[in-house]
């Protein structure tokens, strides 16, 4: 059964495998939940609203800066990328605003075709650092012998500085609620120059458990800038190349 709404909870982690070895991981937590839901999860906790609370959720916050409600803007972008998302059940896979701060790295839309319980395609936002740019990616997500859900395309976008634009990215999905798991690899040729996922959990969002994330996550878009840039400069200490923006590095 796909839930409606829920809080997932778990562990994300980073391995860089070339040219030297340098592996991280830290607790998360996110929020999953159907986008046309939005507003009874908010109902559910004092100290979840749409203004002035703890844990806010703004739809300007999402795919552009406009309050556009996000169920509708993530169908439209999905129609706009070649997707049809005018049926089914569009769920996001996210950070919200928590203590006054927000960073996604990356925000997941997925679209579940009526009578599935497994997603056929999905929006992947992704943000960058220190740009704050933002970038979709619009893909299908085809099931391999293993039942995951898998697909890979070019990097189209600039993220780390320590990792170049000529990769390749090859998701790895694994839904089986409340569990889930993802995957990313980016190859060079066959070679496997870094890797990401996550593990969560995903528990129903009764009042407590809303209550408690707060309190153990605190601001979480600060504590993962905070995370970001601590291990950049680990990075940097190992002698990681660094490469420029590629639009700077155009105009230079």
């Amino acid at each position: 059964m796909i839930p409606a709404m829920a809080l997932a909870s778990g562990r994300v982690w980073h391995q860089r495998r070339e040219p030297f070895s340098h592996r991280f991981d830290y607790p998360l937590w996110l929020v999953w939940c159907e986008l046309e839901q939005t507003g009874s999860l908010l109902d559910r906790h004092w100290a979840w609203g749409r203004r002035w609370r703890p844990v806010t959720f703004r739809d300007r916050d999402y795919l552009d800066n406009n309050d556009t409600p996000l169920a509708q803007k993530a169908r439209d972008r999905a129609a706009a990328e070649g997707l049809d998302w005018s049926g089914g059940r569009v769920f996001m896979l996210g950070q919200w605003r928590t203590l006054g701060t927000l960073f996604n790295p990356l925000v997941l839309y997925f679209h579940i075709p009526e009578g599935s319980d497994q997603p056929d395609s999905m929006l992947a936002e992704v943000q960058n650092t220190p740009w704050r740019e933002k970038h979709l990616y619009a893909l299908r997500l085809s099931a391999d012998d293993n039942g995951e859900l898998t697909v890979d395309h070019s990097k189209d976008f600039h993220v780390s500085p320590f990792l170049p634009m000529a990769l390749r990215y090859h998701w790895r999905l694994h839904v089986a609620f409340p569990e889930l798991r993802l995957t990313l690899q980016d190859k060079q040729g066959e070679t496997v120059v870094f890797a990401a996922g996550f593990t969560l959990h995903l528990e129903p969002p009764e009042k407590a458990a809303m209550g408690r994330v707060i309190r153990r996550f605190g601001a979480q878009g600060f504590a993962t800038l905070r995370g970001i840039y601590w291990q950049a400069w680990r990075l940097w200490r190992k002698g990681a190349r660094f490469y420029s923006h590629p639009n700077k590095a155009d105009n230079d």
